[in-house]
């Protein structure tokens, strides 16, 4: 048999506008190679994704420099894709293919459980290693050879790594190329004998391709945290002593509410990035609420239950709980209730006082009712009530909340008529008025689902558009401080306690729904 690096064999990419493609050739860069006929009737699926498995619809195209199938629509570029192809006899052996592929741009995004098939490769990234497990039948497959390879090289630009009695093969990290990477490995089953179509074969081969992007500066900052191991958005997130603590959120397909789309979790993280997420007690699952912290509890405010099955007409319905959580002795404290139920709504603490702006009740089937007033609660002061704050100059949700100065922030987010704003307003406790502040930068919806976050005494508030803005000196205009790798949205910013910030989960447009946990060092402000 020809050895699996020079043999021609399935492989799969995905397009820079996301169109996932599968083309047959000797290395990643042989693109114009024919198709076998059992090649051109594969069923590629995406999965290891937070819903079904889907198949892709794929389609023949020829075109100059690639001969293959493409996607008819494109995908968000997470989870994997994979397909399984049986060739059928060659010089009496069966031949069968697994293929797979990592979409996304960093090692923390990968899946952790297994693709399906016989043979298959898990990819991690443990330090300045990449590292790669070999499975047969469910069990380490060890003595494997596994080869990595670039698209930028050729079938002798190679390097091969065996696996340990573990199956687990590693690479150096500076081995491996910017852009798409490929592994392969190939597995001789001498046991395994029949026929294909009437033609008798006396083994099984078992050739395995495995591609992945890979981006150092990407990586770098993507790998603050280990990956939640759920995606999800709209949740609560809060630092704490050392931790990040995530509350409950949305899971799921984005637009499906539904009890099975509430994350029934709560968990932390050393905000170091050392050790996994931890599990702690849970109340209600919610989405929609802010989680804030002060003198070492945390405080989770309102939110939204979803009381329909997946696939039933929602019932959505805005809670109004007030609950306290002490990290020492690992108990839930409920609080005075709010007023009335709220959601989409955001929450800051300054001075021991936490202020509650914006958000609307949804109470079932109907269309929501917009909250026009901010709250505020005093949290050191024993048997402390609720207060109504001088009633905003605006109607907002999916706002962010945050402070400077002293002052209240209240940014951006969507209208009572359905409109995206860019306008941000600032409150004055002492004086008990609002204020105009300046606009947030770029488009109407980039402000749409964003966060903020004071970071020593400068004020910093991330969208959609992927960049992190810092609101400058005399607070007149905001000026970019970063930019993440992957663009969010209904994401949490939170401090990492060595002068950087912490973008957590949330939604992509392009991805949907993150696990992952990107760190940006803001750059210093512009001098006159």
């Amino acid at each position: 048999m020809a050895s699996v690096a020079s043999a021609h064999c399935p492989w799969l990419y995905v397009t820079e506008d996301s169109h996932p493609r599968l083309f047959f050739g000797e290395s990643l860069s042989d693109r114009e190679y024919h198709l076998p006929e059992a090649v051109s009737a594969a069923e590629v699926w995406q999965t290891g994704i937070d819903a079904p498995k889907k198949r892709l619809e794929m389609a023949t195209i020829e075109e100059d420099g690639f001969v293959g199938l493409e996607s008819e629509d494109p995908i968000e570029p997470r989870g994997r894709l994979q397909t399984t192809i049986e060739y059928g006899c060659y010089h009496g052996t069966k031949l069968l293919y697994y293929v797979q592929h990592l979409p996304a741009d960093n090692p923390s995004a990968w899946p952790d459980e297994p693709a399906d098939g016989a043979l298959q490769l898990q990819l991690d990234s443990e330090g300045d290693e990449l590292v790669v497990s070999a499975v047969w039948e469910s069990a380490p497959l060890a003595g494997a050879t596994i080869t990595l390879t670039h698209e930028r090289g050729d079938a002798k630009d190679k390097l091969t790594s065996k696996t340990d009695k573990a199956g687990v093969a590693r690479f150096p990290l500076d081995e491996v190329a910017e852009g798409l990477n490929g592994l392969s490995l190939m597995h001789v089953d001498k046991n395994d004998r029949g026929e294909v179509d009437g033609e008798p074969y006396t083994s099984a081969t078992h050739y395995l391709t495995a591609t992945f992007n890979y981006h150092q500066e990407a990586a770098a900052k993507v790998s603050a945290l280990p990956a939640l191991p759920e995606a999800v958005s709209s949740f609560g997130a809060a630092a704490c002593d050392g931790w990040v603590y995530v509350y409950s959120g949305h899971v799921g397909q984005a637009h499906d509410h539904s009890r099975e789309n509430l994350s029934s979790h709560f968990r932390r993280a050393r905000l170091d990035g050392t050790g996994d997420w931890e599990e702690l007690p849970m109340g209600r699952p919610l989405q929609g609420l802010p989680l804030v912290t002060h003198g070492g509890k945390l405080y989770r405010v309102g939110g939204l239950d979803a009381r329909n099955a997946s696939g039933e007409e929602e019932d959505l319905h805005s809670v109004a709980d007030f609950a306290a959580y002490d990290p020492a002795s690992e108990t839930w404290t409920d609080m005075p209730p709010l007023p009335a139920g709220r959601s989409s709504h955001n929450a800051v603490v300054v001075d021991g006082t936490l202020y509650v702006v914006g958000g609307w009740r949804l109470t079932g089937d109907n269309q929501g009712e917009w909250q026009a007033g901010a709250l505020a609660f005093d949290l050191d002061v024993p048997g402390a009530a609720w207060r109504e704050l001088p009633e905003p100059p605006f109607k907002r949700r999916a706002l962010a909340v945050s402070h400077i100065g002293g002052q209240i922030a209240a940014l951006c987010g969507m209208t009572d008529d359905q409109d995206l704003s860019k306008k941000v307003y600032f409150y004055d406790p002492d004086a008990e008025s609002w204020s105009d502040g300046p606009e947030y930068p770029g488009k109407p919806f980039h402000g749409f689902g964003l966060s903020a976050w004071n970071l020593d005494g400068d004020l910093y508030a991330s969208g959609m558009d992927g960049f992190v803005y810092r609101l400058n000196e005399d607070r007149t205009a905001w000026e970019k401080a970063g930019e993440s790798v992957t663009k969010r949205f209904f994401h949490q910013l939170v401090p990492d306690s060595q002068g950087a910030l912490l973008l957590v989960a949330g939604v992509s447009p392009d991805q949907g729904h993150l696990a992952t946990t990107e760190r940006i060092t803001p750059q210093a402000a512009k001098t006159p």
